[in-house]
């Protein structure tokens, strides 16, 4: 019988892949994002990192796509905290998903959801396939 990883093994691997996948595929042809705070301009794994708008430590959103997007390390660190950055993002959230989409991030924000070994297993093999994909795309195999 196979080893099975533990559930918060899982989970962690799908929240890293999945952090990733949004700067791979964020990156454009040649593998270059954009901190979506300041505007930085790099290759998506040289100083950019999958930055939260809601914590990840929040179990409803620690795994939604739509919550996470390329922030440059000065900005996705200190400058969330520090430098009014949250409310950049927040600006950049409204205007990429509307209003009303990010007021029901933030009112469901301390939810949790509760995901299956499948669920969390079937996660990582779709962000699998988008990273290889978007590698593919912009060369980086």
């Amino acid at each position: 019988m196979a080893n099975k990883k533990a559930l918060p093994k899982l989970k962690k691997q799908a929240m890293e892949l999945l952090q990733l996948l949004v700067r791979v595929k964020s990156a454009d042809d040649n593998g270059y994002c954009h901190c979506v705070t300041c505007d930085t301009v790099r290759m998506w794994n040289d100083g950019i990192q999958g930055g939260h708008f809601i914590s990840r430590n929040k179990t409803k959103w620690c795994l939604s796509e739509e919550n996470i997007h390329p922030q440059c390390a000065s900005c996705n660190g200190f400058g969330m905290k520090y430098h009014n950055k949250e409310a950049v993002y927040t600006i950049y959230m409204q205007e990429m998903y509307g209003h009303d989409f990010v007021q029901n991030m933030l009112d469901t924000q301390g939810e949790t959801v509760k995901l299956s070994r499948f669920d969390l297993e079937d996660m990582i093999i779709d962000f699998n396939n988008q990273i290889k994909e978007h590698k593919d795309r912009i060369g980086a195999n």
